[in-house]
C-alpha cells in the first residue's frame, strides 16, 4: 500500500505544477483509507462503556447468593430476555442493577437489587419468590411519583383457579426497597386508562368456581393496592390475554379475550366512561347485543393508529363469522368498531399454519376466494367476477427441496416464499386478463398488480 502511494507521489513531482496539488491530495485519501489516526475520543470511549459494562457484571457475581444460578427474564421494556436490568429506579441520575437468580437446591426464584454508593455497588435488596418461573419483567413508575416499580410477573405453584401472580418492588420514604408479594390474577395489563399520569392496573381473577371472572381495576398508592372497581365479566369463560386502548374517537376500551367453552374465542369488550369513571360491558348494551359479533381472533392494533381492531375469521369473500376452524381458505379479518357498533374492514390476512401468511391487498376486497386443494398444502386465489366464475390469480406450492434446486423452469417462474429443510413454498402471478372485459378486466389487472411481486404482501412464518 505504501509503496504503490510513493510511486504516485513521484511521479506526480515530474508532472507540471498544477497538477501537483491534486496529486498530493489523491495520494492523502488513499492514505488514509489505509490509516486511520485515532483521537483521544475513539481511544477512551469504547473501553469506558466496556469496563463500565464488566463492573456491573463482575458486581451481580459478587452479590448473587451462593448455590444459586442467574436466571434470565423476559424483560418488556427492550422485549428480550436479560440477565440483568439496568435502570435508574430512585432517579437520582445513577441507575440500579436488577438481577434474578434460582436456587440450586428447590429452584424458587429470587431477585436482588445492586445500587451504587460512593463508587461502590452495594445490595439494596434481595427477595424470594413462591414461583419456578417468570413470565415477565416491567420497571414502571405506576403512581406518578417519579419513583419506577418493579413488576414481576411470576407463574402460582398453588394457585387454585388464578394461574399467575404479579408482586411489586417500591422505594418508600426512608428509601427502601419495600414489597408487595404475590397478588394472584389470570390476565394482566398496566395502562393510564385516563391520562391523569396514575397507572390502572387491569387484572381478571377467578375466586371460586361459582362466581365466575372478576375484572379489577386497581392502583398502586407508593404503598397498598387500592381497588377501584371491580366488574363482573358475565359472558367470558377461561380469559387468555387482556388489552386497553382505543375503541373508537377518544373512546377507551379493556377487551378480553377468551375461550367459550374451551373451543370457540370471543373477545369481551368493557368501555371506559371517563366522566363517570365507570366501567361498562359492551355485552350489556341491548344495541351491542342486537349486532351478534363473535370476535374469535385475539384483538390488536394492526395498523399501529392506536385504535384496537376486533377481528374474526370467514371464508373469503363472504364476511359471515366462522366460529368452527375449519381452516380451509378462511382469512382473518380485522375491523373497527364506531359508536353505533358498526364495523369497518382494515385488513384481512390469511394465515397458513405451515410456513407463511398473505396480508390481502385493500384492492382484493370482495373480489375473491381462497381454495386449498384435497390432500395438499398448496392455495389458490381466484378472482371471482359479478356472476360468481371464478379466475386464477395467485397460486402457492408447496415443492420438494429437490426438486427446487434441481428444476431451472420451476426457480424461473415461482417466486420463492420461504423453505425449510424439505420443501420450497414459492408462487406466482397468473394472468386471465384477456378472458375478461370492462371494469371486471380492470378489477383484475390491479387486483395482480398489487399482488405481482409475493414479496410485498407475504410474511415468513416458522414451520
Amino acid at each position: 500500500m505504501y509503496k504503490n502511494a510513493l510511486i504516485i507521489l513521484i511521479y506526480g513531482v515530474k508532472m507540471k505544477k498544477f497538477l501537483l496539488i491534486p496529486m498530493l491530495i489523491s495520494v492523502s485519501l488513499i492514505l488514509g483509507g489505509c490509516l486511520k489516526i485515532s483521537t483521544p475520543e475513539d481511544m477512551l470511549i469504547a473501553p469506558e462503556l466496556n469496563k463500565e459494562k464488566k463492573d456491573m457484571k463482575e458486581a451481580v457475581e459478587k452479590f448473587r447468593p451462593a448455590n444459586t444460578n442467574l436466571y434470565p427474564v423476559y424483560f418488556s421494556e427492550n422485549k428480550k430476555s436479560v440477565n440483568m436490568i439496568v435502570s435508574d429506579l430512585d432517579e437520582d441520575s445513577v441507575s440500579e442493577i436488577i438481577s434474578f437468580y434460582k436456587n440450586k437446591s428447590d429452584d424458587k426464584i429470587g431477585m436482588f437489587i445492586l445500587k451504587k454508593e460512593n463508587s461502590l455497588w452495594v445490595k439494596y435488596a434481595d427477595t424470594m419468590f413462591d414461583t419456578y418461573e417468570i413470565s415477565n419483567v416491567n420497571v414502571s413508575d405506576l403512581n406518578g411519583n417519579n419513583k419506577k416499580e418493579v413488576i414481576v410477573e411470576t407463574y402460582e405453584n398453588n394457585s387454585g383457579y388464578n394461574t399467575k401472580s404479579y408482586s411489586i418492588a417500591y422505594i418508600n420514604e426512608d428509601k427502601n426497597i419495600e414489597f408487595i408479594k404475590e397478588i394472584p390474577y389470570i390476565v394482566l395489563k398496566i395502562f393510564d386508562v385516563d391520562s391523569d399520569g396514575i397507572k390502572e392496573i387491569f387484572s381478571v381473577t377467578k375466586s371460586n368456581k361459582e362466581s365466575g371472572y372478576i375484572m379489577n381495576v386497581d392502583r398502586f398508592d407508593g404503598h397498598t393496592i387500592v381497588n377501584k372497581e371491580k366488574k363482573e365479566l358475565k359472558k367470558v369463560e377461561n380469559p387468555y390475554d387482556i388489552t386497553v386502548g382505543l375503541l373508537y374517537d377518544d373512546i377507551m376500551a379493556v377487551f378480553v379475550d377468551y375461550m367459550k367453552n374451551n373451543t370457540f374465542e370471543d373477545t369481551d369488550i368493557i368501555i371506559y366512561n371517563k366522566n363517570s369513571n365507570m366501567y361498562t360491558p359492551l355485552s350489556e348494551i341491548e344495541e351491542y347485543q342486537n349486532k351478534g359479533y363473535v370476535f374469535n381472533i385475539r384483538c390488536r392494533d394492526i395498523d399501529n393508529d392506536g385504535v384496537i381492531e376486533l377481528a374474526y375469521k370467514y371464508k373469503a369473500p363472504s364476511y359471515k363469522v366462522v366460529v368452527q376452524d375449519f381452516r380451509a381458505g378462511l382469512v382473518y379479518g380485522y375491523f373497527k368498531m364506531d359508536k353505533n357498533y358498526n364495523l369497518s374492514l382494515v385488513r384481512e390476512i390469511y394465515d397458513d399454519d405451515n410456513g407463511y401468511s398473505i396480508n390481502i391487498p385493500a384492492s382484493f376486497k370482495g373480489k375473491y376466494t381462497i381454495s386449498e386443494p384435497k390432500d395438499s398444502l398448496d392455495i389458490n386465489i381466484n378472482f371471482i367476477d359479478s356472476s360468481g366464475k371464478e379466475y386464477p390469480l395467485i397460486e402457492i406450492k408447496y415443492i420438494r427441496k429437490y426438486d427446487w434446486q434441481q428444476n431451472s423452469q420451476i426457480r424461473e417462474q415461482m417466486q420463492m416464499i420461504t423453505e425449510n429443510q424439505y420443501y420450497v413454498v414459492a408462487g406466482r402471478v397468473l394472468d386471465y386478463s384477456e378472458n375478461l372485459k370492462g371494469k371486471e378486466k380492470d378489477d383484475y389487472l390491479q387486483m395482480r398488480s398489487d399482488a405481482l411481486i409475493l414479496s410485498n404482501i407475504t410474511k415468513e412464518r416458522n414451520f
